[in-house]
């Protein structure tokens, strides 16, 4: 293109009167103003009233989206801070009194190159090219909306509050069309207000908007370019500026089901049909506040659990995945005891201790369901104090009468972005025993410790007291704190906690009581520029000190890793140690077979051993991926080898496969054994709103095979169907035998007034 024709298109552009829609050129490049390289900058943008909406279909031919405000480009926040991103983006917002709309132009010199693999909602997106709007609808610099889109107009919603706590789970009803043309990709978003809390008088929104070039790992965002930031942090937000008369409606959202379920248990000699009934009903009491009352709540289109294999003496700790729990989340986080989020895997650790868990509700300690009647949730804000109750009761299960639970939470606002807070759990949903527990907590969140870090404090105190009769000693005591701080360059963890002996959350998760731990964490993860072929090496040390209350040991693991490289490509190869050491003050068995006599018990002893794990994974922007660890080396007082591979094919966006495979070998003085876990994932896509999911899953632990088969059709925003079959197999040597079938069909809808 001849240089004077780029100059022309870029003075159009800059007095707003082009480049928009499918046909328009790539902007010529700016040099980045000074002021946007300030750290205390944040950028501003004015929406536009409509008086007739916008088509979402994609394609920003409107008027609207050639005369609008633009705002952009955004920059670079990951790999390197401030910098200009290969590709430009930039966006316009407009809104009437029913919605909001966002048109976003992502421009791509190589628009054969994007990539785009994800189909269904709520899907990995941050694995693809995709886009996200962060809206902080109150401005009170701490909650969040947030909104993903990928080119394939595959939607992902989560809410945040306090700019730490990211709940995926949380589903709105929006709209969300996308167009690949020559010139990259563009995204035109509408959002009922009606899915959002706002505050009606309030003309000036918080907002943030990102971008991820997932074939060269780029990331970038519009205000607070910084490599320790992300989208949901809104103390780091630019404002949307210029909303008036937004009509939230009367505030009632009506979310009925039904369902029939035909079920068939073969070692019971059952076969039943269930037709079932429910809803939710909400209310907003105020722009900040809402009412839900839940009636004969339903599970039947949840997730299934990934198999585990326990090779400790502890519970294991299985997430919770229904939704109805999961909504409110962030309200119910305590002490920051979430979990750390681990890297290499992707995946949170288990928490040591959870206060309150949800799946204590509705779900037995064997992990079989035990309905609800029903359940009334109050959830929101007065003035600087965030509010969430829940009571439940639990329906009648086998030996135990019907039981209620309540759970009640809330936390003051003070200072910049801290909080204060108190949590009370009573009941127990899994016994006739009364059970309260109390505790309060203090969060300290700054983004300007030294000037420049984030650092999160925690301090918190738990108590419990039941009429079991092995805890009837009074009030048993949880007390701890931990400090964060996650930085471009480096991470530092440091925490402690003491559990009294009779600390029994009735519905919490503790899998060790009567123990003092001291834990600490320590990361050096440079980004490499005098290397083409390295972005980022990452070199830790992990250490946990458990002892009991007389400070002897108990078990420890100190974990190092001397190298873990991410490379240009996006492939990734690393090495660890591990150093563990436990203590067990009786026999426990590590291996047992239904139906085998031969259990393996590790003996009372002291036992300390040391492993290595190498491994490697090739680039998730890759259609073919693989994974692959190999752990060796002592374990009480024998050897353990495992091997884990897991293989990934997105040859398109209608189709995805996942397969996984663990092989281990423990070799001890009682006895040597074997375990194997197997899984395959098959998806089918559709259409971003029609998806069928089936994942099989085998041990030789339990001898069994399961099934789980989940088509879901979302055939208008908030409205859905649920086909969900569930099948058992064991192995009776002769082949798999069909021992139980579930299939049920669910039909939801929400509707808003």
């Amino acid at each position: 293109m001849p240089q004077a024709f780029r100059y022309i298109l870029f003075i159009f552009w800059l007095t707003d009167c082009s480049l928009a829609g499918g046909e328009s050129p790539i902007p010529e490049r700016q040099e980045i103003p000074a002021y946007r390289l300030d750290r205390d900058y944040r950028p501003e943008i004015t929406a536009v009233r409509l008086d007739e909406p916008p088509k979402i279909d994609g394609h920003l031919d409107e008027d609207v989206w050639k005369t609008a405000p633009m705002a952009g480009p955004l920059l670079q926040y990951q790999p390197s801070s401030y910098a200009r991103m290969d590709q430009e983006t930039f966006f316009r917002v407009a809104y009437d009194e029913n919605y909001l709309y966002i048109a976003i132009w992502c421009w791509d010199t190589e628009p054969d190159r994007i990539v785009a693999r994800y189909m269904r909602r709520d899907d990995e997106l941050w694995n693809d090219d995709s886009v996200n709007i962060n809206l902080d609808t109150f401005n009170d610099q701490r909650n969040s909306y947030t909104f993903l889109v990928n080119p394939n107009g595959t939607r992902h919603d989560a809410i945040s509050t306090n700019n730490a706590n990211y709940n995926y789970r949380w589903d709105g009803v929006w709209k969300a069309k996308t167009q690949i043309t020559d010139y990259g990709w563009q995204v035109e978003v509408a959002l009922p207000l009606t899915t959002l809390s706002f505050d009606p008088a309030s003309s000036q929104w918080g907002l943030n908007l990102g971008r991820r070039i997932k074939r060269s790992d780029q990331r970038g965002i519009w205000s607070s370019p910084r490599n320790a930031i992300r989208g949901y942090y809104m103390s780091e937000a630019g404002k949307l500026n210029g909303l008036s008369g937004l009509k939230q409606g009367l505030g009632l959202e009506l979310n009925p089901y039904i369902l029939g379920k035909q079920s068939e248990d073969k070692s019971r000699g059952t076969d039943d049909f269930e037709f079932e009934w429910g809803g939710d009903f909400r209310y907003r009491i105020t722009p900040k506040m809402s009412a839900s009352l839940s009636y004969n709540t339903d599970f039947a289109a949840a997730e299934t659990d990934a198999r585990q294999v326990n090779l400790t003496r502890f519970s294991l700790f299985f997430p919770e995945k229904r939704r109805f729990f999961l909504e409110d989340t962030g309200v119910f986080n305590f002490g920051g005891l979430g979990g750390r989020f681990r890297r290499r895997t992707g995946t949170r650790a288990s928490p040591v201790i959870l206060p309150y868990f949800s799946r204590r509700i509705g779900l037995s300690n064997e992990g079989q369901v035990a309905p609800l009647i029903g359940a009334a949730k109050l959830s929101g804000r007065v003035g600087n104090y965030n509010i969430g109750i829940i009571d439940a009761v639990v329906e009648a299960n086998g030996d135990l009468d019907s039981q209620n639970a309540f759970v009640g939470r809330v936390t003051r606002e003070i200072l910049d972005q801290s909080t204060i807070g108190a949590l009370v759990t009573h009941g127990d949903p899994n016994s006739d025993y009364d059970n309260l527990l109390l505790g309060t907590d203090f969060q300290y969140l700054t983004n300007k410790f030294l000037d420049n870090y984030r650092l999160v404090v925690n301090a918190f105190a738990v108590a419990t007291e039941s009429d079991h009769p092995d805890f009837q000693d009074g009030l048993a005591p949880v007390f701890g704190s931990s400090i964060v701080l996650p930085a471009d360059e480096f991470d530092i963890e440091v925490a402690l906690m003491h559990v009294d002996d009779d600390f029994n959350p009735a519905m919490g998760f503790a899998p060790r009581t009567g123990v003092r731990r001291y834990y600490t964490r320590w990361a050096y993860k440079p980004f490499i520029e005098s290397k083409d072929w390295l972005r980022q090496a990452y070199y830790s040390y992990e250490g946990e000190y458990i002892t009991d209350l007389s400070n002897q040991l108990q078990s420890s693991k100190h974990l190092i890793t001397p190298f873990h490289f991410l490379f240009e490509s996006g492939d990734e190869v690393f090495l660890e140690i591990e150093n563990s050491a436990d203590v067990p003050g009786s026999d426990f068995r590590i291996y047992n077979v239904a139906g085998d006599e031969n259990d393996v018990f590790i003996p009372v002893g002291d036992y300390s051993w040391t492993r290595g794990i190498i491994g490697f994974q090739t680039s998730s922007r890759r259609k073919l991926q693989f994974q692959h660890d190999y752990s060796f080396g002592d374990f009480y007082d024998g050897t353990r080898r495992e091997n884990t591979s897991e293989l990934t094919y997105l040859p398109s966006k209608y189709f995805g496969a996942e397969m996984s495979y663990s092989n281990q070998d423990v070799e001890l003085p009682a006895g040597d054994f074997n375990i194997k876990l197997a899984s395959l994932t098959a998806l089918i896509n559709f259409t971003p709103d029609f998806t069928w999911s089936n994942v099989v899953q085998y041990d030789n632990v339990s001898d069994s095979l399961g099934v789980n088969s989940r088509l879901i059709w979302e055939y208008r925003p908030g409205a859905r169907i649920f086909l969900v079959l569930n099948q058992s197999y064991l192995d009776e040597r002769t082949g798999f035998v069909r021992k139980q079938m579930d299939t049920t069909l669910k039909l939801s809808s929400i509707f808003r007034f």
